[in-house]
């Protein structure tokens, strides 16, 4: 379960000298996938502070590998605020997100399990697993690459990118370069402990209300020599992909502001620890509803973003 909640810095308080091509809002990264220490998604240029906050969980009859080399465990709520800060910079723009996260065992357990009885679907094992537990492990042949057994804040790697957008709002698109500075740690799972990078693009068309986008991304992943991190990674580089549709509201009524955009979101794994559902790639569907009553995130020169 994901939540993202985003709030735009007042344009009076941030005001930038230049005005991004807000066709495409940043995609939702899979919180889910990688631990945590794979680098942010390329920006969109905005400026904006937002709150994530996921329930993790992995299922316990998957914690233990076929070979009995590997034992991972993932289950805990997290709390992330997040914040992105561009400043103009020749043709594009230069990116600064920071993260801080606060990882505890939650409430949401039981509101969940609550969920699937009241749906009549499986809940993931989730009603043979304690409530409300901290446990993030990840453990190879008896070596614990990382965990996190209690509740803790922290401030995770720190993510800059360079973006050069091109364009319009109608047909337009963005490709850029990021590095995530190591200033994280990999023993709690906030950070792979080496400097990462990440090249990609994105892309948009819009056909009056309706649009369509995508986005792609490589990631290299720069673990040092003595990163336990090796124990558990057959190869340092992945890729991810979003691909999305969406409606814009543009009418003053209650059913006519109401826009939709759906999403599919792609991540591939980095792992090689026998444990099909941390090796495999992952999958996501992201539903985003909009209003044109609701806030949305503000930028200079009048523009506003889908």
């Amino acid at each position: 379960m994901h939540f993202r909640v985003a709030a735009a810095l007042a344009g009076t308080l941030l005001a930038l000298p230049w005005a991004p091509l807000g066709a495409q809002e940043v995609p939702r990264p899979n919180r889910a996938v990688g631990f945590e220490i794979l680098p942010e998604p390329l920006p969109d240029g905005t400026p904006s502070l937002a709150m994530e906050v996921s329930s993790q969980f992995l299922r316990p009859s998957f914690e233990h590998s076929g070979d009995g080399r590997s034992f991972a465990r993932f289950d805990g709520e997290e709390w992330q605020l997040v914040g992105d800060l561009p400043w103009a910079l020749g043709p594009g723009f230069l990116n600064l997100r920071a993260r801080a996260n606060r990882r505890s065992g939650g409430v949401f357990d039981q509101l969940i399990v609550n969920w699937h009885q009241l749906l009549g679907t499986a809940s993931g094992e989730r009603e043979s697993a304690p409530k409300n537990r901290i446990e993030y492990a990840l453990v190879r042949d008896g070596v614990v690459v990382a965990r996190l057994d209690h509740p803790a804040t922290r401030l995770m790697d720190l993510d800059l990118a360079y973006m050069l957008p091109f364009g319009t709002r109608e047909l337009g698109g963005r490709a850029g370069l990021g590095v995530q500075l190591p200033n994280g740690r990999q023993s709690d799972f906030t950070g792979s402990g080496g400097t990462d990078w990440t090249v990609g693009g994105a892309a948009w068309k819009a056909w009056g209300r309706f649009r369509v986008h995508a986005q792609a991304e490589r990631i290299f992943i720069g673990l040092p020599v003595d990163s336990p991190y090796r124990l558990v990674m057959d190869h340092r580089q992945t890729s991810r992909a979003w691909l999305g549709f969406g409606w814009a509201g543009d009418g003053p009524g209650f059913l006519s502001g109401f826009g939709l955009d759906v999403t599919v979101a792609y991540q591939g794994s980095p792992y090689d620890i026998g444990i099909v559902r941390i090796d495999r790639a992952g999958w996501q569907q992201h539903w985003t509803f909009s209003h044109t009553r609701c806030p949305k995130p503000a930028v200079t020169r009048g523009q506003r973003n889908l």
